[in-house]
């Protein structure tokens, strides 16, 4: 049966925002921050407070549950996956640890050792065991006041199941989650005293034990998104103006993927993009080793979806110019234009979605019109895909495509 076509407006105020979207098997499942009433539930703390929710929609666009999520204190939620037992993790920051179902002592990690990069000849398996898990997200800058980093868990039906929080020595946050068995990975960066950006990777698991964190670059590295492989090493994506595992810069920032083993954080292979004066960063990945992002050379910006083999070669790679924003999942591409592109046959402020074949070229899609901001992607056997969006006037929108 072929999903149906629908198109559900989340209203929302300046303070409120989508910042993912998964799936379970029959449901939609949805994140983000909002103050005030919303969607049915009622805020957690005083009046003006920020919460973090998750709600679940259908396959025809029906509200199923909601859930705040968090302390009586603002809480800011940063990142969504759901793992195989279709259990929900967010991850986030808060104010204080109060009311959390488990406390973990503050952060020990940053007396460990910033791992040195190494070289291997070992060809990375790109197969993935979920390959749409993780969504990427534009995370809003968060203030310095949230000192502790939270993960939730939560059922299918959106019953609470665990609350884990960490405090932070170092602010930072979130990017990815990446499920993996009875260990969650958490992809984000930590803001270093220059102000620049360091990416870190530190496992969790179901029991609520934090791991080591383990540290890529050191002030102008960001890791955006990533994925488990069955060889049970990660694949992470972002981009970085800085050496990593001996290769040098190429760009101004180059987009960069990394093979890294989630034991000891271990860069196992890299691949780094070689446009020479260029700017460009790799916002997400799936797992056939398609990645989405953006190049941005002199006064031209383009949208850019690649796919690599293995061994780190291109084998297509779909550039657009005139639109500043691309996401994918193993199937499905959403492009954000902000001009007319004959292309991809849109408008300014059109986000196109297409389903893509083996070459990279578009077989079938839709445009959603009037958008700003392309919030979250994600395909689902049985219901099409989904795309989270915000709207030129600052709502918010879910539309589901039946491929």
């Amino acid at each position: 049966m072929v999903p149906p076509f629908f198109s559900t407006t989340i209203s929302g105020n300046q303070n409120d925002e989508i910042i993912g979207i998964t799936s379970t098997k029959k449901n939609w499942i949805v994140a983000g921050n909002v103050v005030g009433d919303f969607l049915g539930t009622t805020p957690l703390g005083p009046i003006g407070g920020i919460d973090s929710w998750v709600t679940a929609f259908d396959s025809s666009g029906g509200n199923v549950w909601s859930l705040r999520v968090g302390t009586s204190e603002d809480d800011v939620a940063t990142a969504i996956a759901v793992d195989s037992k279709e259990q929900i993790w967010i991850a986030g920051l808060a104010q204080s640890a109060e009311n959390p179902t488990t406390l973990i002592s503050p952060d020990s990690s940053s007396a460990s050792a910033e791992p040195q990069p190494i070289q291997s000849n070992q060809t990375p398996t790109v197969q993935t065991l979920n390959p749409d898990t993780v969504t990427a997200q534009i995370v809003k800058p968060i203030r310095k006041d949230l000192k502790f980093v939270t993960v939730t868990q939560i059922d299918k039906n959106g019953v609470l199941l665990n609350r884990f929080a960490i405090a932070l020595n170092n602010f930072g946050y979130v990017t990815a989650i990446i499920s993996g068995g009875t260990v969650v990975y958490l992809i984000g960066i930590e803001i270093t005293k220059t102000g620049g950006e360091r990416s870190f990777l530190q496992s969790l698991t179901s029991a609520g034990e934090f791991g080591t964190k383990f540290y890529f670059g050191k002030s102008a590295t960001t890791l955006a998104s990533g994925l488990l492989n069955k060889d049970k090493t990660l694949t992470l994506v972002g981009h970085s103006s800085e050496v990593l595992a001996k290769k040098p810069v190429i760009g101004k920032v180059d987009g960069i993927i990394l093979n890294v083993s989630p034991t000891d954080g271990k860069i196992l292979k890299s691949v780094r993009s070689n446009g020479v004066g260029a700017t460009r960063a790799w916002r997400s990945a799936a797992g056939n080793l398609t990645v989405g992002g953006t190049s941005v050379t002199k006064n031209l910006t383009e949208a850019v979806i690649s796919q690599f083999s293995s061994t780190g070669s291109v084998l297509w790679s779909k550039r657009y110019a005139g639109a500043t924003a691309a996401i994918n999942t193993s199937s499905a591409v959403a492009v954000l234009t902000t001009q007319t592109n004959a292309l991809l046959k849109a408008k300014a402020g059109d986000v196109v979605v297409y389903q893509f074949d083996k070459k990279g070229d578009p077989t079938f899609g839709g445009r959603i019109p009037l958008s700003a901001e392309i919030l979250g992607l994600r395909s689902q056997s049985g219901l099409g895909t989904c795309v989270a969006t915000r709207a030129a006037d600052g709502t918010f929108a879910l539309t589901q495509l039946p491929f």
